[in-house]
Formats: structure tokens, C-alpha cells, sequence
């Protein structure tokens, strides 16, 4: 028997899930890595603390690993948007204003949605609570 909750995704069974639920698992897997492993390398190589504000390596290389950091987590907020969003045309322009104007586009967003629909639009029911739960 097939489950499908309110998001559309299909839930049945690690080995039921749809095509483009394994594109966006393989994505997400790949983003993960290299954002992890950018910021251990960088952390490994050039530590935080102590702070070095003089050198312009331990300088750049952070500067690096920032924006790597942030395009890693804009690009997570930036799945939750598009899959809100009823049109695709809509959810493209708001994923591209984040990437490239940043927080200010984020927090419009994130503003919009909880006046149209206010912050319970934003939680997860008990039923599709389950579903992000690791076994």
C-alpha cells in the first residue's frame, strides 16, 4: 500500500520512493559533502582560534569556506521554498533572489509566508512529523 502525505512525496518504503526523490537525496548527499568537507579541511588547515586577521591566506581560505557554507544552506532553504511554492516560475525567482541578494530575499520570503498564512503554516503535523525521523 502506497502513502502519500501532503507534500506529494511518496513515503511508502525506502525502496518505494519516486525518481526525483533519489535526484534530490543524491543532491542533497553531494551538498552535504562537499560543504562538510570544505569546512573541516578549512578548520584542519587554517584553525579559527586564534583569530588571524593579519594573514591573508587564513583570510581568504575562510572567506572560501563562508560562502560555501552559505550557498550550502541557501540551497537547503531554497528546497523548502521551491516545494512551497504553487508555481515553479515563483518558487526559480525566489530560490535565484536568495542565492544571489542573499538573507534580505530569505527573510522577505519567510515574512510573506507567515502573513499570508501565519506560523502554523510553517510547522510539521504529528502524521508528517514521522516521516523525518531516522529509524
Amino acid at each position: 500500500m502506497t502513502m502519500v502525505n501532503t507534500t506529494g512525496i511518496n513515503n511508502s518504503n525506502s525502496s518505494g520512493r519516486s525518481c526525483p526523490t533519489w535526484l534530490y537525496i543524491g543532491f542533497y548527499t553531494i551538498l552535504f559533502i562537499v560543504t562538510a568537507t570544505t569546512i573541516a579541511k578549512t578548520a584542519s588547515a587554517f584553525p579559527l582560534f586564534p583569530f588571524q586577521s593579519d594573514s591573508l591566506e587564513w583570510n581568504s581560505n575562510w572567506l572560501i569556506a563562508t560562502v560555501i557554507d552559505y550557498y550550502g544552506a541557501c540551497l537547503c532553504f531554497c528546497g523548502i521554498l521551491f516545494k512551497s511554492e504553487d508555481n515553479w516560475i515563483h518558487g526559480s525567482l525566489w530560490c535565484l533572489g536568495c542565492c544571489l541578494l542573499g538573507s534580505p530575499v530569505c527573510c522577505l520570503w519567510m515574512l510573506i509566508v507567515l502573513w499570508k498564512h501565519g506560523v502554523d503554516s510553517l510547522s510539521l503535523s504529528p502524521n508528517r512529523r514521522s516521516h523525518y525521523q531516522l529509524n
